[in-house]
């Protein structure tokens, strides 16, 4: 979080860290059928704050995750027209064993001006697929990365490559100097990541070694 709050100053961007107060915004129905689920929670939540920010006259608000790495700390992001989302390319391997990557939106990363269309539609369809949903079948990043990913195909957003997200294969690649993986993965990039998503929520923050994966994805991929 230090990081991302030192790349806030250096843009001259007003920071704010949310700590429990984070989940308040949340109607009380909706935080009870998903109690215990933070991470379905905080898809919401950070919609939610987003639009709050941007009421009180604000001309934009980014959002990045709490896990996430930064780069390069003087990187300037490009104020959208209205919307836009990190981009991950999401490095797996197929049902028979071969490399593959996936370019798709995700939501550690987002930037919405006042004149977004797109954030009041997104709160009103997470409320309206919770409110429906059979919480003994609400599966992780529902309304999240994979409500994204669906509403893709269609929208067709605006994605910020500079913004990545770094799936487990792609950090253990890092982390044990998989080269030809690594190689394959830099080959696909339009761009260096400047903030990268650790999506710690799949691999657990204490297994990471920060400093070494950070060293690791300036020499491997930049």
């Amino acid at each position: 979080m230090a990081g991302v709050k030192q790349w806030a100053e250096n843009n001259d961007f007003e920071y704010n860290c949310l700590a429990d107060e984070f989940f308040d915004v949340l109607p009380i129905g909706y935080r009870q059928k998903l109690e215990g689920r933070g991470p379905i929670l905080a898809d919401l939540a950070r919609l939610i704050h987003a639009r709050a920010a941007l009421q009180d006259g604000y001309e934009a608000v980014v959002w990045c995750d709490s896990d996430t790495l930064v780069i390069e700390p003087d990187w300037q992001p490009t104020t959208p027209s209205h919307s836009i989302f990190g981009q991950e390319l999401w490095l797996q391997r197929d049902k028979a064993g071969r490399l593959e990557i996936r370019k798709q939106p995700h939501n550690a990363y987002f930037m919405f001006t006042a004149s977004s269309p797109v954030l009041d539609f997104l709160i009103h369809t997470v409320e309206s697929i919770i409110h429906r949903a059979d919480p003994a079948h609400i599966a992780p990043q529902m309304v999240g990365p994979k409500l994204l990913k669906a509403l893709n195909t269609f929208a067709d957003f605006d994605l910020e490559p500079g913004a990545g997200a770094m799936s487990p294969l792609l950090s253990e690649s890092l982390l044990n100097d998989q080269s030809d993986i690594t190689s394959y993965f830099k080959a696909a990039q339009q761009t260096a990541p400047k903030l990268i998503n650790l999506c710690a929520s799949l691999v657990g923050a204490d297994s990471l070694d920060i400093d070494k994966l950070k060293l690791s994805v300036r020499r491997a991929l930049w």
